[in-house]
């Protein structure tokens, strides 16, 4: 490979990177900011729960921004500054490529971070708790439902009710007891 394509990488790298370290803050909904902040008596799970996603994208943006600036030095290094002409990575289509693939390796890693905080936070939430437990909402809190949905990864379909999103998060709460609880 020719010195600039080591860099080209490498700022690709560099930019796919800073985005992935601020993706927690950045596209946060607030109303889970909100839940973040409240004061829960034991724990705050809304809290313990974003923070293991972020701890795992700051170490995949981390990883890309090091990484990055590694091929920037390597590429200038090794003949990027006297270099005449571009290297591989010479036309747009190229570096869209470059730019996609960047994007494509972010996205696959983050998936696969989330994805392990996802389950040591059912770990930890989950580890005494039985699959019997049942749910009852809490009456006049409107918010239970968004809360618990935010909790076990659910989203409200259109138009479902309290009674139907209720029976899903009942399934999904069996389901996720029995996996990491059920003490």
């Amino acid at each position: 490979m020719h010195p600039y394509d080591f860099i080209f990488v490498g700022l690709s790298l560099d930019l796919v990177g800073a985005v992935v370290l601020a993706k927690g803050f950045m596209f946060k909904n607030p109303q889970a900011a909100h839940y973040e902040s409240l004061t829960i008596v034991g724990s705050n799970p809304f809290l313990l729960k974003s923070s293991m996603l972020q701890r795992g994208e700051a170490f995949v943006g981390g990883a890309l921004l090091v990484l990055g600036f590694l091929l920037q030095i390597w590429g200038n290094l090794h003949g990027g500054i006297a270099a005449s002409e571009p290297g591989w990575v010479n036309s747009v289509g190229r570096m869209l490529l470059v730019a996609v693939g960047t994007v494509a390796v972010a996205i696959a890693s983050v998936r696969v971070v989330t994805s392990n905080a996802r389950a040591n936070f059912h770990r930890i939430f989950f580890r005494d708790v039985s699959a019997d437990k049942k749910l009852k909402p809490t009456p006049g809190d409107p918010t239970w439902y968004d809360r618990m949905s935010l909790l076990l990864d659910l989203r409200r379909h259109r138009g479902e009710t309290d009674a139907d999103l209720l029976t899903r998060i009942e399934a999904r709460w069996v389901a996720l007891a029995k996996q990491y609880g059920d003490k």
